[in-house]
């Protein structure tokens, strides 16, 4: 249905004299529930191969934006939005409440206007509406800090050590810090990785277009180090990952190399109950499956609290900053790093060698303009 509506001209007969016009211009009575579905059904048709995680983020920016302020203003479908509605909608931004009692920040107000911008186009494009609406609205420009913030090296390293090497889950753990701390791998990419991805002869891992934002296959290297005057994973990386790889495959035979590389290994109990019966508790766990980046969140939260750090700082994104960072200090060429981050702007990977720029502070601590002067000292 979705594809008819997007790329047909079907038409119908209306009135004695046979007239026919366009279906999309019949489809301007459907109520918000229904346009949103089939836009996020055309959407999918016309952008082959994108997330299911973005159309379902696309989806819930509509229901709970726009479609509530059509509600509380009486617009019932969508084809009778004027320009003054969603005039209206800008300013209706600010009065909303999030679940947890607080306003919109500025970032969430721009996904929601930016979100119902790119729907309202579309339905102009279909004819659903007689015209572009959001071209007599601005974008909305978010004034970002684009500092990086990573995760400080102490917490990181208490992040490690509060880890038990001795259990199962423990070794998968670890193995999923080190990729986004030392690879600088998002969190999605980290669950998508198969088992095929990984190459322990080569030192690197391929994150494949259908899951990298970019829509473009990267290779990734491990950590490195020289040894002998060559190139080298650094050796206790590379035991921890053929740690992990043996604990998957004695824990689940079942695997294939095109399954994922990190799954659910269970508890204690768990594992205990599953090798004497061979069954799980119906319904909460089994083995093998590929975990989820909500899991990888719980785990590096309760692990944070474990070892004494503000989970706030024990994130994946903060982990991925702080490669980016440490890589940039280190002096890895910005080219480089762009393509190891997966960015498709230099204007993103650009920001870390601005706040890691040593050379450019040494200079100024050189310089020393203030040496001349006598300056005033506070009590």
């Amino acid at each position: 249905m979705a594809v008819e509506f997007r790329r047909q001209k079907a038409t119908r007969g209306i009135g004695e004299a046979g007239a026919t016009r366009p279906r999309a211009e019949l489809r301007g009575d459907l109520d918000w529930e229904a346009s949103i579905n089939l836009f996020t059904e055309c959407w999918a048709a016309d952008h082959p191969g994108i997330r299911p995680g973005t159309l379902g983020h696309y989806r819930d920016q509509l229901r709970s934006r726009l479609a509530v302020f059509a509600e509380q203003r009486g617009v019932g479908t969508v084809g009778t939005l004027s320009r003054y509605d969603f005039r209206a909608f800008v300013s209706w931004l600010d009065t909303v409440v999030t679940y947890a009692g607080k306003p919109l920040t500025p970032r969430g107000k721009q996904m929601a206007l930016e979100t119902a911008r790119r729907f309202l186009v579309w339905l102009r494009q279909e004819r659903v509406l007689p015209e572009d609406i959001t071209a007599h609205v601005g974008k909305y420009r978010l004034d970002r800090d684009p500092e990086p913030r990573p995760i400080p090296t102490e917490d990181l390293q208490g992040l490690l050590a509060s880890v038990d090497l001795n259990t199962p889950a423990g070794v998968r753990n670890t193995a999923m810090i080190q990729v986004m701390a030392f690879c600088g791998l998002r969190v999605a990419e980290l669950v998508g990785l198969n088992a095929d991805d990984l190459s322990l002869e080569e030192g690197r891992l391929r994150v494949r277009a259908e899951t990298s934002k970019g829509r473009r296959t990267r290779f990734v290297d491990r950590p490195l180090t020289i040894v002998d005057g060559r190139e080298a994973v650094r050796p206790e990386v590379a035991g921890l990952m053929a740690s992990w790889l043996a604990v998957r495959a004695e824990l689940c035979p079942q695997l294939t190399k095109d399954d994922g590389l990190f799954v659910t290994v269970g508890s204690d109990q768990q594992l205990t109950r599953f090798r004497e019966t061979g069954e799980a508790k119906p319904g909460t766990w089994s083995p093998g499956q590929r975990v989820t980046t909500d899991a990888v969140r719980t785990i590096l939260k309760r692990l944070a609290q474990k070892a004494g750090v503000d989970p706030k700082l024990a994130t994946p994104h903060r982990l991925r900053h702080y490669f980016g960072l440490s890589s940039a200090m280190a002096g890895v060429p910005t080219t480089a790093l762009m393509r190891a981050m997966g960015h498709r702007s230099p204007i993103m990977t650009a920001r870390y060698p601005e706040f890691a720029d040593s050379e450019r502070r040494w200079a100024f601590a050189r310089a020393d303009i203030t040496k001349c002067l006598s300056l005033p000292t506070a009590r």
